[in-house]
């Protein structure tokens, strides 16, 4: 199913039943996540990585200056999602709903990607899984309609879509 369509009053959500049910069930556990203890969660480091890689130090204080805000940002924009998947908010996108959106979908995105091992692609290594696929096959295709879901979004954002 197309998942937005753009009308003359703005973009509107148009996903089917089951694709909101699988939607709402990662944002919540998006927002779950964002929402405990990140400390030695891997996708903690995924969503919000090392900002100086090569300075353990300015990461640090760069880190304690502004991950109380992002995480806090990350929440908000899974929770507006949460809200119109659950139809708690309905009608067109606002300019707000719009970037929490694609922000939430890159979020989601990264969190399925660090729960399947996905990673940048090193063709020296022997032992990697070129596809990044691994054995969660089911978890490859959520992985997979996601960034389709974001890409008709941007493409609907633009007024390219349907």
């Amino acid at each position: 199913m197309i998942p937005f369509v753009r009308r003359r009053d703005g973009v509107h959500l148009t996903l089917s039943r089951g694709e909101r049910s699988v939607l709402e069930s990662l944002t919540a556990q998006l927002m779950q996540i964002l929402q405990g203890d990140l400390a030695g969660d891997p996708v903690a480091l995924r969503l919000f990585p090392v900002a100086y890689p090569d300075d353990p130090e300015a990461s640090a204080e760069f880190r304690r200056y502004t991950i109380v805000d992002l995480q806090t940002q990350k929440a908000e924009n899974a929770r507006i999602v949460h809200a119109w998947l659950t139809g708690r908010v309905s009608g067109p996108f606002d300019r707000e709903a719009e970037q929490a959106w694609l922000r939430c979908l890159t979020d989601l995105r990264l969190t399925v990607a660090e729960r399947l091992g996905i990673t940048d692609h090193d063709p020296d290594d022997p032992d990697a899984d070129p596809d990044g696929v691994g054995s969660e096959i089911g978890l490859r295709d959520v992985y997979d309609w996601l960034g389709y879901v974001q890409e008709h979004l941007v493409v609907t954002l633009q007024g390219h879509g349907d």
